[in-house]
């Protein structure tokens, strides 16, 4: 265990770094091609930094079955939740005058409908491969929706009085590099994270939801929290709620449709019903923040991580039950 808590150390200390560096790409891209933050953060850093669940939940459903579906769904559900009840919370508390950019409330609705769209398939227990086709369905057209109303609306780009001394071709070798080892580094962390978990005894869904989701929800927290210092609130908050939409519509997508080619059914749920159901109302909470392009107020920020909390406390409850 001591070799498993050395590599999440290590994980760590990679993450962080790459992390600061793709931030600083992507920022100063969006900078120079005058594109909306907001814009570039849910369509390019929130699908990159979901790919970890990605990679995370796949490998388990190939590599466990049954119970690796129950941990990827899990981590579906804990990323979920953490990217709104940690990620999205704690910058707010600790640096407030927090004002969500036009379109989040457009990205907050989508991302509240993917949330309840995923939920309900899996609580329902959809057929594998009919509910896969429609998550992956909705996914492209919620994307395409984004992108025309950025479009149409033309969202003003955030100015910067940075100097640009970098050529271009620089500024995306930064990006990419950061971005792989923004990707490569959970692995390990994830892989640590559950040699610990199954030393103690803990189901698949537990470990997906706690340490899974946590180290998989890594990147957008490093990134929040580097970003918030900074001040690129949109990019973070656009970050968030792409990255949820993701991890709903894109990664739910794929965890059924791999479950489905195993041609194996599974007679117990996924997930327990509380939890997804608490899984929504975070969401609804989030959505319910970024309605007004006003400042949001820490009590919301508060409620999110009760609620964060509460959820983890009632995932202890079903393990121990």
């Amino acid at each position: 265990m001591y070799k498993d808590f050395i590599v999440l150390a290590l994980g760590l200390c990679v993450l962080v770094f790459a992390a600061d560096q793709f931030l600083n790409g992507t920022s100063r891209l969006a900078e120079r091609f005058k594109i909306p933050k907001v814009l570039v953060g849910a369509l390019l850093v929130g699908f990159g930094t979901s790919a970890p669940e990605l990679a995370a939940s796949i490998t388990a459903v190939f590599q466990q079955e049954t119970g690796g579906v129950e941990l990827a769904v899990g981590n579906v559900v804990g990323s979920n939740v953490a990217n709104l009840g940690l990620v999205l919370a704690l910058p707010i508390l600790i640096w407030g005058n927090v004002v969500p950019p036009r379109g989040t409330k457009e990205q907050a609705g989508y991302s509240l409908m993917g949330a309840l769209l995923f939920s309900g398939v899996v609580y329902l227990k959809l057929n594998s491969a009919i509910g896969g086709v429609l998550l992956l369905l909705v996914f492209c057209l919620t994307n395409y929706l984004i992108f025309l109303h950025f479009k149409k609306t033309g969202v003003t780009p955030l100015q910067s009085s940075r100097k640009h001394n970098w050529p271009v071709s620089r500024e995306i070798i930064v990006m990419l590099v950061g971005l792989t080892l923004t990707i490569l580094s959970p692995r390990w962390i994830v892989s640590s994270a559950v040699s610990i978990g199954n030393e103690f005894g803990w189901e698949g869904g537990f470990i997906g939801f706690s340490l899974v989701a946590i180290g998989t929800s890594l990147p957008e927290l490093v990134t929040s929290l580097v970003g918030a210092r900074r001040g690129e609130w949109g990019l973070i908050i656009g970050n968030l709620f792409g990255s949820n939409l993701f991890n709903s519509l894109g990664v739910g997508s794929a965890i059924l449709l791999s479950h489905s080619g195993l041609g194996r059914l599974s007679e117990q749920p996924f997930m327990d019903g509380s939890v997804l159901l608490g899984m929504c109302l975070i969401c609804l909470v989030a959505f319910w923040s970024m309605r007004k392009p006003v400042e949001i107020p820490k009590w919301n920020a508060l409620l999110l991580l009760f609620l964060y909390a509460l959820l983890f406390w009632q995932m202890v409850r079903t393990l121990t039950g």
